[in-house]
Parts: C-alpha cells; sequence; structure tokens
C-alpha cells in the first residue's frame, strides 16, 4: 500500500486560479493529470521543516492516457503563456507564463501514474498529488521517509542510465538541503561516473553552476572527488594528482585545488565585509560570480602539471602555470557551453590569481602597480582576493605557515579596502577623451593600441597629471611619441 501525507497547511499553488483552468481542461479531455516533482515534496519539506522556505511557484504535471505535447500547446494558447516543446520524443513540454511561472508538462512512462514514478530520479521527487484529492501526497517509493532521514535515494540505477545527469543532480540537491546521499545510490553513481561526458556541456554547467552557486558546496565537494564525476567532467585534474606536496603546500595538488574551493566558500560564508551584492551578481544567464568564482578556483592550478619542475636542491617550480592554466580555460568553455562573459571571467581569475600575492614579493606595492591591477580586473577584482584567500588556507606547507601566512591575508584584505577606495575615485572622473577621441586624434584605426593609450591615460587622470581635456590630449600625443605608435 502506498503512504500518504497530509497536507496541514494552505495548497497554494493548487488553490490559484492557473491550476484550476488546467483542472476543467483536462477534466474535459478525459486524461488524467498528476502533480509531481518538486511541488508535492516541497510541500512535505515545508511542513515539516516550516521556518524555510521551499515553496516555488512553478509546477510539474505528469499525463497519462494522453499527449503532453498536445495538452500543453492548447493550454499555452487559453493561458497566453509561452509554449516551449522540451522533447517530443519524451512527450516533455513547458508553458511560461508572463509573471516568470513555469508548468511543465510530461507524458506518463508506462499507462498508469503508479508505473510512472518508478522511472523518476530520486524518492523525493516520486511523489505525487492526485486532484481529486488535492490534500494528500502519494508516495509509492519511500520518498516521505528519505525526506524526514533526509537522505537522497535513487528510485532505481536505471535512473542515472536514463539520464546520466542525475549523477550530477543527486549533489546538487544534497547540497542544497544538506541531506546525505544512501551508500547504494552514490555505488551506482561511481559506477556510472563515465557516462556523464556523454550529457550535453550546457546541461551539465547549468548543474554544476547551481551546486557552486551554494554556500554549502562542502557538503558534496569530497563525493564529487571521490566518486570520479569531477574528473569526467574537467578531464584536466587528471594530471594535478601526480603533483606532489612541497614546503609551500601541504597537500598533493587535487586535494589543494578542491580545498580551495571550501576555503574561498569559508571566507564568503564567514566574512561579512564581502560586497556580497557583486558576488552575487549574475554575470550570465543563472551564472553567478560567486559560483564561477568557485570553478575558477578548482581549475585556478591546471596549468602546473605541464610546468612542474623539481630543481637540484629540490624546489618545486610551477614557472608561467597561471597562464597556462588561463589557456586552458578556452578548451574547457567550448566543452562545457560556457558562455563568452563565463569564459572570460574564469580565465581572469585563472590568469591573474597569483598577482594579489605578487605585489607584496618586495615589501609594500606602489599605488600605481596596486591601481594597475584593480584595473586589469575591474569589477571582477573582490571575487580574485576570495579566490586568493581559498587559496592562501589551502598552502599551508610548512614555508607558508605562522606569521607569513597571516601577513598575507591582511595584506588581501587591504587590497579589498584599496578596491573600494579605487572605485569611488574612477567613477568621479570626468571622461576627458574616449576612443573615438583617441582615434581621430591620432589617425590610428581600432585596435589593443587605443586600449593601451586609454589606459595610460585613466592612469595619470587618477594621480591628477591629467585635470582637463587640453591636457588629456597632450598626455596621449605624448604617450604615443613615446611608444613609437606610427601613423596612417
Amino acid at each position: 500500500m502506498p503512504e500518504s501525507f497530509s497536507i496541514s497547511g494552505p495548497k497554494h499553488l493548487l488553490d490559484g486560479e492557473l491550476h484550476r483552468r488546467i483542472l476543467e481542461e483536462i477534466t474535459a479531455t478525459g486524461l488524467k493529470l498528476y502533480v509531481v516533482g518538486g511541488y508535492p515534496r516541497d510541500l512535505v519539506l515545508a511542513d515539516l521543516y516550516p521556518s524555510k522556505t521551499y515553496l516555488s511557484k512553478d509546477l510539474d504535471y505528469a499525463i497519462c492516457g494522453g499527449s503532453a505535447l498536445t495538452f500543453a500547446k492548447k493550454m499555452a494558447s487559453l493561458l497566453a503563456g509561452h509554449f516551449v516543446s522540451l522533447d517530443e520524443t519524451n512527450d516533455t513540454a513547458r508553458i511560461v507564463m508572463p509573471d516568470g511561472t513555469t508548468l511543465d508538462f510530461a507524458g506518463c512512462q508506462g499507462s498508469t501514474i503508479e508505473q510512472d514514478v518508478l522511472r523518476r530520479d530520486f524518492t523525493v521527487n516520486a511523489l505525487y498529488i492526485d486532484p481529486v484529492k488535492p490534500a494528500v501526497i502519494v508516495d509509492r517509493v519511500g520518498g516521505i521517509d528519505d525526506i524526514k532521514g533526509g537522505t537522497i535515494r535513487a528510485v532505481s540505477q536505471s535512473s542515472f542510465t536514463s539520464d546520466p545527469l542525475r549523477l550530477l543532480r543527486a549533489f546538487r540537491f544534497a547540497a542544497n538541503w544538506h541531506f546525505k546521499i544512501e551508500e547504494q545510490t552514490l555505488n551506482w553513481i561511481r559506477n556510472s561516473a563515465e557516462l556523464i561526458s556523454t550529457v550535453a556541456g550546457e546541461r551539465i554547467s547549468a548543474e554544476l553552476f547551481t551546486v557552486f552557486a551554494l554556500s554549502s558546496t562542502k557538503v558534496v565537494m569530497p563525493l564529487l572527488a571521490e566518486t570520479g564525476l569531477l574528473e569526467n567532467i574537467f578531464p584536466e585534474l587528471n594530471a594535478t594528482r601526480s603533483v606532489t606536496n612541497n614546503s609551500h603546500h601541504h597537500l598533493n595538488l587535487f586535494d589543494h585545488s578542491l580545498e580551495t574551493v571550501l576555503k574561498s566558500e569559508d571566507q564568503y560564508i564567514s566574512n561579512t565585509s564581502w560586497h556580497r551584492t557583486n558576488l552575487q551578481e549574475d554575470i550570465s544567464f543563472a551564472v553567478s560570480r560567486l559560483s564561477a568564482c568557485k570553478i575558477a578556483a578548482l581549475l585556478h592550478d591546471i596549468g602546473k602539471p605541464a610546468t612542474w619542475v623539481i630543481t637540484d636542491e629540490g624546489k618545486h617550480t610551477f614557472i608561467a602555470h597561471d597562464k597556462i592554466g588561463a589557456d586552458m580555460i578556452a578548451d574547457i568553455a567550448g566543452r562545457l557551453r560556457w558562455s563568452k562573459p563565463v569564459e572570460k571571467f574564469i580565465t581572469k581569475l585563472v590568469r591573474f590569481h597569483l598577482r594579489p600575492g605578487q605585489l607584496f614579493h618586495q615589501n609594500q606595492p606602489s599605488k600605481q602597480a596596486v591601481n594597475r591591477l584593480f584595473r586589469q580586473t575591474g569589477i571582477d577584482f573582490p571575487a580574485l582576493i576570495l579566490l586568493a584567500l581559498g587559496d592562501l588556507g589551502a598552502t599551508q606547507g610548512p614555508a607558508m605557515v605562522g606569521e607569513k601566512s597571516i601577513t598575507l591575508e591582511k595584506n588581501f584584505y587591504w587590497l579589498l579596502s584599496e578596491f573600494y577606495e579605487f572605485i569611488a575615485v574612477v567613477e568621479s572622473m570626468e571622461k576627458f577623451l574616449d576612443g573615438n577621441d583617441v582615434m581621430r586624434l591620432l589617425s590610428l584605426p581600432p585596435g589593443q593600441e587605443i586600449g593601451h593609450i586609454l589606459e595610460a591615460l585613466r592612469e595619470a587622470q587618477e594621480f591628477k597629471k591629467v585635470l582637463n581635456r587640453e591636457q588629456a590630449e597632450a598626455f596621449v600625443l605624448s604617450f604615443q611619441k613615446k611608444q613609437g605608435l606610427s601613423r596612417d
């Protein structure tokens, strides 16, 4: 006999006009419709943990006895929503309403809802509501007990072979709710980890950035590595396992990379001084600076294996690994279908991850050197410092512990405070010349030279060497002469 769960609070969306209209139409067709997936699960979570908000404004429907695509297309027209065919082969479609609400429709796999729930991914997502009894959540696979026990459990091994993206999705659910993944499910993930490489890159990225956007990546990070999923998504990490610890690093390079992610997350959580608005901003659709920064933390040293040299004195060197690692990001971005802003952001952080520390190799850096780094990284500088702090926290070899590490951490925070002052100055500066002005003044075509000239001009303004347009034009002419740029 199936278990059931009675909803003690309001039914929210099921009391709404949208759901009522859908029920009216489904009744007229003679098809059977059920509310499935996340919404019944979230109702149970909200009832068990009322202090937390789990409910969304989206609904998933299973339709038995007919075409979900056909019904969804009809409803989109009646509701003035936007129809999206998700997968004709598997009979799934979506309606996006003007207010952003999404309604997903999927045909039952099998003739009944009882058969359909057995092909779902995890028990916590295999609950359903029959509109005939809208206050009762039906459970045929033990999902309610797993929610109560904080457990992610696959409905069957075929959950992963039918859609290997679920291998990664298990960790997203575990991190989001601080649930544990039960051992049999973990074994299935280990045995099927290679299948993740068959999934479209954009689907992998969507799940991955969602996991890394959470402030609880540490809940699942070790298991992502242990099951082999990380290295199947990022084969570039394979070679990092061979790079051993040394006087600066107490961990081998693979473990150091994982630890950098966790230490970056710790810094973000524990410090109220972070410019959280900046780090939580999306740099691309559904990709925040925070999530992309933690991906950069994972990949920041992928250039090290190719540059690893142990000198006769036993010193480990990795010359130019930052540049080589940054160049490697292009292949990853292409494979995982990252947008250009995401690729540019992660490349920048990998390329510059050593620079905050390098500024202090020769005592206190000059203001000119500091401001140059601010200009090169721009609004992404707080993310760079988050990565630098995470890298420092994960670098605790005998040559790095103690006062040296403490001083460097203080220096990083000093840089962050200087950055905010720098931004205030830059925002208050009058823009005397733009790129078109420079090209006209010097008779130069568009190109990198124009950017170099404008950067030098901004630096001159920062240090009060240029105070008006006339001085700006004189500076540009002088700079061009010094650099030996030729006119057309």
